[in-house]
């Protein structure tokens, strides 16, 4: 009688860990394929690995070589100020070109 039951409870502790595998591996998938849906409408979390300084992305616009496709819209104001900061520095080192093109 003893044996039977630790035998159930082994089945038991058995099945439990495969469903909890499952649910596992299916949620890591969800998460998966709704951050690749996410990043193409609009990316407002980290994207990086460790989240160091240059890697972080936010929106459309904002971080290090980020800086949207020609015709998006900002996601937010935010996003809106890196989009204005971009042009501006687009525009600076265009100026630096021709200056340098003239000297």
């Amino acid at each position: 009688m003893l044996r039977r039951c630790a035998n159930r409870t082994s089945i038991a502790a058995s099945l439990a860990t495969s469903v909890v595998v499952v649910v596992v591996v299916a949620f890591f998938f969800a998460v998966a394929d709704s951050s690749n849906n996410s990043q193409i409408k609009c990316s407002k979390a980290c994207v990086a690995e460790n989240c160091n300084s240059v890697g972080i992305r936010y929106g459309k616009f904002c971080g290090v070589g980020w800086t949207g496709c020609p015709g998006e819209k900002p996601c937010d104001d935010l996003d809106a100020c890196c989009k204005i900061h971009d042009e501006c520095v687009e525009k600076k080192e265009k100026f630096d070109l021709i200056v340098l093109l003239m000297a």
